[in-house]
């Protein structure tokens, strides 16, 4: 047996805080996925696994003190304990359960394990592990979902549904001899609380080992003395609480809506709160360079947290939300939060899985290499390259190192309840994905920026089959196969137009397949209805007509096929686990391969490898083979999915086989070497790429960038809204798009340089909508919408109207009527890369004189107060009590405030501890340790740090409207940016001075006065200047965002010559601004000096 290690999980199967645990030491993080632990470096995004030989999913995890060695429950019939080494394999196990292992944990001596079970085994047991022997147990009547040791193992506490229950070792070992004893267990007394569903637990550490912390699903952090008794109690104010986790100093509390609440474990008080996740529903490609969290919308949604696990060496805090997503938090300053790692899984289950195909010319390439796609039930499609995240390891602003782009589908649940994407398809030339979901409708997306371009109502259930015509065939088709027991043919060239419909099966249709070779077309397709179809395409004054050739009906129902890599023969994968190989031609079997190494079961799955030496099936037993397609000999077996296998593919470097299942995982396998050398010979592929290979595909990796900018769209007036959703609507409406913008003319730049060839377009210039066909079933005419420009996705129309993610190339431009001037300049300076910048831009370098620094991004720059802030709109920021706006800040024209990222320091609330004992006053929060959601703060108090964080330069500019206050009146430090008249916000800014108690009259006024009237003359007097001013400001800004954008393209390079060279390019060009701006500065000196 050939070995094939499993390489990359991407998924997690956490579902509450018992099955997400860290090693105090060393750093990891294991989680179940399905019948595999994964233990997780976040520092390196390394992973190593652990995968259950019983096949039975895991539900528990615990690590020992010492970090040696893993503590894990298991769920399904008569479920194991096992102890496993962390650097080795499994030493210890116990069967004491019958249903499953509700949560386990060890000792704090790592000598003793308890364990409890599920609901309906109503066990609480104590073992020692090493011994495999249970030495204490007893019944527990309620359902538990937390365990935890105290710091002397004296005993431990155990918490569920109406129950918090202490259990006594010391008590129970004085009273065993040689046998398994009662445990010794007391109620805690809760009081008014009793009927509350405690959901976690944690006894205290370190001063405060004698206390116990509980969490209620109501959202009550509870502390009980070492008398077992309630003694005060918080309310978290969230709508459920669902885990925690505690140190010396901390209790981290995890609630819903993403929200995680820090207290002070030895009075209640708290402390701060983390900041959250992303949003739901939010495509995560477009986000800040510096990773910073996107300003959230009044009706922003985030996923709820559900396990939480704190490494107090590292101060690590690593969260588990419910969207099947992983954050590990650096808190070692609470209320600057930063995050170390984080992942984003499919949340339901997975349901298909398409590898990118490789092209003969890698410039046409949509997608870097080895890259695939995979659709699941919640709804997402989602591109992933594990290969790119070594490279892609250094960026912060990822969300994952393995997640490329999500792409959103679907609104709402069709009428049966169904949801989700059911099936992919890549196009063979790489240009176009199609997409079926569970409520019959058929989707085409561009794979070069996954934007939706049909969607057509095909099938009255869910679609089962999707096929793309091979080149061979020499025609462009698309087939689609149901539940509904049709097929349809679409033509690709005839923008996706209904060629023909096949109602030949009696049953819902499981695959189909096209072959053959122009003229000579060939589809195959099977069902249940036990029949394979063998069509043959004949060319009619109607079109392209398939009729049957052959008719095969078997004793067992065909799950699955493949075709070979001659495309003569097809591989059929039957139910009772054989595989059937028949001749495309003739129809008649060839031979009959096993396909299952067990005795139970059907075979659900069958697929060739591209160079046709292996096959791989996927059984309902969770089992995976791979056989040898000549021989039929297996070579390999696979097991680590908890549920059934919904799909598997073949890398196409025929080193990796992917396998997704329904437990929302998805598994890539790193085959044997001696498997990937005989498939690569066979396709005549070397075993290593030559350099000059390897830098053509890396030139042919397209990613996206994304700047979130201002829009320099005007605004429109009310009657021209209906005129913008309808030129929406047209073919080249995407062109005119500023919403969601990327680089794609930067790409068209390059291809036009001779660097690639453009990529095709799908039918742009036709007609936009279709003319409705008459379909021969069913009887019901179907309607075939398409739309041409890319469909907003649910992420996008929740996002605030005020934020426009935005193209590099658009923020370049001065205004909108001269992007063709300057997209013609950037073409001229890219053809002759070494002149000098100052020759190719002779306007725009002389914009910007203030200050020149080395580029940055944009980012949020946070000011010393602004720790504990939450990220919200700029405008709401600078507004004071009464809603009016008091400062206006540096922006170019059509800028919007709402792109920029503050915080405040406003307490949203209080977290009042509430006691059983008489004890005084109650402690109460301080009003500066609380965060704020929804307020906006105290703008007198920070009015200094918002202005100088908005502050681009270090130095004034040369000319400004800019208002200093005299130190008499109490805004003595701030300076006001302002683009209306002095004298407006002169008397604002003396209205506010009055407010914060400086005195009104005397000198102090006096002096407001004079410096008011000496405002008003100065904006008078500049008033022919105001508008160059301003462009100059323009000017600024935009010189530097084409900064950030030029380094932003040096560090794609991977080439270290290509690095050398663009530094100097980039060094020439900086240099040619600052001696165009001291020559300027000279002239200004000059002009200033003359009479």
């Amino acid at each position: 047996m050939s070995k094939v290690s499993l390489e990359k999980v991407l998924g997690i199967t956490t579902t509450s805080g018992s099955a997400l645990t860290s090693d105090p030491n060393s750093g990891l993080v294991a989680y179940p996925a399905g019948c595999v632990i994964v233990l997780l470096h976040p520092e390196t995004n390394r992973q190593t696994h652990i995968v259950n030989t019983s096949r039975k999913p895991f539900s528990a995890v615990a690590f020992s003190h010492d970090g040696r060695h893993l503590v894990t429950g298991e769920s399904g019939h008569l479920p194991c304990v096992r102890v496993w080494e962390v650097d080795g394999g499994q030493v210890a196990e116990v069967q004491s359960h019958k249903y499953g292992v509700s949560c386990v944990s060890f000792s704090t001596n790592s000598c003793y394990i308890v364990s409890v079970g599920f609901q309906h085994d109503m066990t609480v047991s104590v073992w020692d592990w090493r011994k495999a022997s249970i030495i204490a147990s007893n019944k527990v009547s309620s359902r538990v979902f937390a365990v935890s040791f105290c710091q002397d193992n004296s005993y431990f506490v155990t918490a569920g549904n109406q129950h918090v229950k202490f259990w006594y070792l010391d008590a129970s070992k004085e009273r065993r001899v040689n046998s398994t004893v009662p445990l010794i267990g007391r109620s805690g007394l809760l009081g008014d609380h009793k009927n509350s569903v405690f959901s976690g637990v944690a006894c205290g550490r370190g001063l405060m080992a004698s206390n116990t912390y509980c969490i209620t699903s109501s959202g009550l952090l509870c502390l009980l003395n070492s008398s077992r008794k309630l003694e005060a109690w918080v309310d978290l104010k969230t709508a459920a609480a669902s885990c925690l986790s505690i140190t010396e100093s901390f209790v981290f509390c995890g609630c819903a809506d993403g929200v995680i609440r820090v207290f002070n474990p030895s009075n209640l008080q708290y402390i701060s709160t983390l900041q959250r996740p992303h949003r739901l529903g939010v495509d995560l490609t477009p986000i800040t360079p510096h990773g910073g969290p996107l300003p959230a919308s009044p009706g922003a949604q985030f996923p709820d947290t559900l396990a939480l696990t704190f490494n107090s060496a590292s101060c690590h805090l690593t969260c588990v939300y419910s969207d099947h997503s992983l954050y590990v938090w650096d808190v070692r300053d609470l209320k600057n939060a930063a995050k170390l790692y984080s992942a984003l899984y499919h949340s339901s289950s997975v349901w298909s899985v398409e590898v990118y195909p490789e092209l003969q010319d890698p410039s046409e390439a949509c997608l870097p290499p080895s890259s695939f796609l995979t659709c699941s039930s919640d709804n997402t499609i989602r591109l992933w390259n594990a290969a790119a995240a070594a490279a892609a390891a250094g960026r912060t602003h990822l969300h994952s190192n393995d997640l490329l782009r999500i792409v959103y589908v679907g609104e709402a649940a069709g009428a049966a309840g169904k949801t989700g994407v059911r099936l992919l398809a890549i196009s063979p030339d790489g240009q176009l994905l199609a997409a079926g979901d569970r409520c019959g409708n058929l989707r085409i997306f561009a794979l070069d920026f996954l934007d939706e371009l049909v969607k057509i109502e095909a099938h009255d259930s869910e679609v089962l089959c999707l096929e793309f015509s091979p080149e061979s065939t020499g025609v462009k088709l698309l087939a689609s196969a149901s539940r509904d027991r049709l097929i349809h043919v679409f033509d690709l060239e005839k923008n996706y137009s209904l060629e023909q419909t096949l109602n030949d099966h009696s049953a819902s249709v499981s695959a189909v397949k096209f072959t053959g070779e122009s003229p000579e077309v060939r589809l195959v397709s099977c069902g249940a209805d036990k029949s394979i179809y063998f069509q043959t395409a004949e060319q009619t004054s109607e079109g392209l007509r398939f009729s049957r050739s052959h008719h095969v009906v078997e004793k067992t129902t065909p799950n699955d096929m493949d075709l070979d890599s001659s495309r003569t023969h097809v591989a059929v994968a039957c139910q009772d686990r054989n595989v059937r190989v028949y001749n495309v031609e003739t129809g008649k079997l060839k031979k009959c391969l096993e396909g299952s190494s067990s005795d139970e079961g059907a075979l659900l799955k069958v697929h060739m490898d591209p160079s046709g030496s292996f096959l791989a099936t996927s059984c309902s037993d969770k089992n995976i083979s791979v056989f040898d397609y000549e021989s039929g000999e297996r070579v390999a077996s696979l097991f680590g999915h908890s549920e059934t296998i919904t799909c598997m593919r073949f890398s196409q470097d025929c080193r990796h086989l992917i396998t997704v299942s329904a437990d929302s995982c998805v598994f890539v396998w790193r085959l044997d070497s001696q498997l990937s050398s005989i498939m690569r010979k066979r396709r005549g592929l070397r075993t290593t790429t030559a350099p000059a290979a390897r830098r053509l595909k890396q030139q042919s990796v397209r990613r996206e960038t994304f700047i979130a900018a201002h829009s320099p769209r005007p605004p429109r007036p009310d009657g021209d809204e209906e005129a913008e959703l309808r030129a929406k609507d047209r073919p080249d409406a995407a062109s005119d798009a500023t919403q969601l913008q990327s680089n794609r003319k930067l790409t068209m730049v390059f291809r036009k340089l001779g660097l690639g060839q453009a990529s095709s377009s799908v039918q742009s210039d036709v007609e936009p909508s279709l003319v409705q066909h008459g379909w021969a079933e069913p009887p019901d005419p179907l309607t075939i919408c398409s739309s041409f420009s890319p469909t907003p996705t649910k992420s996008q129309e929740d996002e605030d109207e005020d934020f426009h993610p935005q193209a590099l190339d658009s923020l370049l431009g001065d205004e909108e009527d001269e992007d063709g001037e300057e997209e013609e300049e950037e073409e001229a300076d890219l053809s002759t890369p070494d002149r000098p910048a100052s020759d190719a831009e002779p306007r725009r370098g002389r914009r910007q004189w203030s200050a020149l620094k080395p580029p940055t991004f944009p980012s949020a720059i946070r000011t010393q107060e602004d720790e504990n802030f939450h990220p919200q709109a700029l405008d709401s920021l600078l507004e004071d009590e009464d809603g009016e706006v008091i400062s206006q800040v540096l922006q170019t024209k059509g800028e919007d405030q709402s792109s920029f990222i503050l915080y405040n320091t406003t307490p949203d609330r209080e977290f009042d501890v509430e006691g059983t004992t008489d004890q005084g006053a109650e402690p109460e929060l301080s009003q500066d340790s609380a965060l704020s959601d929804d307020s906006t703060g105290s703008v007198e108090q920070h009015d200094v740090d918002r202005i100088s964080f908005l502050t681009f330069t270090d130095s004034p500019p040369p000319v400004s409207m800019a208002t200093s206050i005299s130190e008499e009146s109490n805004l003595s430090n701030i300076t006001v940016n302002s683009e209306s008249s002095g004298g407006t916000a002169s008397a604002d800014e003396t209205r506010r001075g009055h407010g914060d108690g400086s005195e009104v009259g005397g000198e102090s006024s006096g002096s407001c006065r004079n410096e008011g009237v000496s405002v008003c003359c100065v904006a008078a007097g500049e008033a022919e200047d105001s508008v160059s001013v301003q462009r100059c400001r323009q000017a600024a800004d935009e010189l530097r965002l084409a900064a950030s954008r030029a380094v932003h393209l040096y560090l794609q390079l991977r080439d270290v010559q290509q690095h050398s060279a663009s530094a100097s390019i980039l060094q020439d060009a900086f240099q040619a601004v600052c001696s165009e701006l001291q020559e300027a500065q000279q002239q200004a000196e000059e002009a200033s000096g003359a009479p």
